[in-house]
């Protein structure tokens, strides 16, 4: 096994973010500590460098730190210390000029960890902090998926210094013991990100939400309960939260209060906590990626309030739709529409009654051809066809002819 020495400067904060890292393969003094990650113990997901003072006697439900979490990623977004401009402000008041080569040199080695500081707070029993890891960028940096920003723009500067910064990282801690026993990290991923646009999502998205790090979208439009909202949500998907956790369908109300009010005035729901539950019934798996930016996702939530509001017509008032009328599926009823109708600008331009009538006629006459296709089977295999080549007759030949035919040998002789 190869061993090499890393090193952390957290510059103040308590956690380092260390992905992947094996539960007891870290040899250090006793000032440092591997935090566990809650869904796969066998990893470590932080470091935690500096022991707590005191450890709080309580702290508020996963879901209530969660969501803090999210609101201070927003006050954070709001207030431009999630930009790169923030990041070369913190090393002009924080780095002397004559410091500042050095540190380029630490960070040259990539086994060093530079955390610049963003955030660091503690909300309810919970410690809450976001950092970007300085990198220098070459031809040799390895691939670990990290988004990373330049500081410098090299258009305006021949001496380009290849100074970049990782994307954002959010540490949540739990602060009631030392060392913390609970933590959860994810990634903020800014508007306009740039990430790879032919990715199968569905090939993947099992294995990101098994074993992935949880990624957190922003832009601006994005509010603070929504981002709460998401980074709930994010952690529930990656099986951080249960789904009988109380605080799910209140955030959810709070963060898309217009999808909620839908489903409560067009279903049967007695209240907003009950319309907010069938929205999250619907949110179980995410059906989008979540690198595509913060939009998708609010046009995720949209489109699954409208289906609970169809669900709920199609139990309650199901003439209202052409394929329960024909007694086929949804799915079928879309497969067979090509053949009577055409598009215009992307939609069908259809009269359902008549629409509703030729589907009918259509799929009588195909009942009406599977039985007379059943009735010459029974009969050639009653003759003394096998299956394959009553088949291969039946390919061949009309349905009418098969009162003439035999098998070889077997035809009967006239009297």
């Amino acid at each position: 096994m190869r061993r090499f020495t890393t090193v952390f400067e957290a510059n103040g904060l308590p956690f380092i973010d260390v992905p992947n890292m094996r539960m007891g393969s870290l040899e250090t003094a006793d000032t440092a500590w591997q935090v566990p990650d809650p869904v796969q113990p066998e990893f470590a997901v932080a470091l935690q460098v500096h022991a707590l003072e005191s450890p709080s006697p309580t702290a508020v439900s996963v879901a209530d730190g969660l969501g803090y979490a999210g609101q201070l990623v927003a006050h954070a977004a709001r207030r431009g210390a999630l930009t790169r401009e923030y990041v070369i402000e913190w090393l002009g008041a924080f780095v002397g000029f004559e410091e500042r080569k050095a540190l380029f040199r630490r960070v040259m080695d990539p086994n060093t960890r530079f955390n610049v500081p963003v955030i660091g707070q503690a909300v309810g029993g919970w410690w809450i902090q976001i950092t970007r890891r300085l990198m220098w960028i070459t031809h040799e940096t390895p691939n670990d998926g990290r988004l990373v920003e330049p500081l410098f723009d090299r258009s305006t500067d021949d001496n380009w210094i290849p100074l970049a910064a990782a994307e954002p990282t959010l540490i949540l801690a739990r602060m009631t013991k030392q060392p913390a026993d609970w933590v959860f990290t994810a990634r903020i991923w800014p508007q306009g990100a740039q990430v790879p646009k032919d990715r199968p999502w569905r090939r993947f998205a099992s294995a990101i939400h098994g074993f992935g790090i949880p990624t957190i979208t922003i832009d601006d439009d994005s509010t603070p309960h929504e981002l709460a909202c998401q980074v709930v949500l994010k952690a529930y998907w990656h099986g951080y939260l249960r789904g009988d956790e109380p605080a799910l369908r209140h955030v959810v109300a709070l963060a898309y209060p217009k999808q909620v009010e839908l489903i409560h005035r067009r279903t049967d729901a007695p209240d907003l906590g009950s319309a907010a539950a069938m929205l999250l019934e619907q949110l179980i798996q995410p059906g989008f990626d979540p690198a595509q930016g913060a939009e998708l996702t609010r046009r995720y939530v949209r489109r699954k309030a409208s289906i609970v509001v169809m669900e709920h017509h199609k139990r309650e008032s199901p003439q209202r739709y052409p394929w329960t009328q024909l007694g086929i599926s949804e799915r079928r009823y879309y497969k067979l529409m090509p053949l009577f109708a055409q598009k215009v600008d992307g939609r069908y331009q259809v009269n359902y009654d008549d629409i509703v009538t030729k589907m009918r006629e259509h799929l009588d006459g195909k009942d009406q051809g599977r039985e007379i296709r059943a009735a010459t089977l029974d009969l050639l295999k009653q003759r003394g066809f096998s299956q394959a080549a009553a088949r291969k007759w039946m390919q061949r030949h009309q349905p009418e002819e098969a009162l003439d035919a035999w098998p070889r040998g077997l035809r009967p002789q006239p009297e």
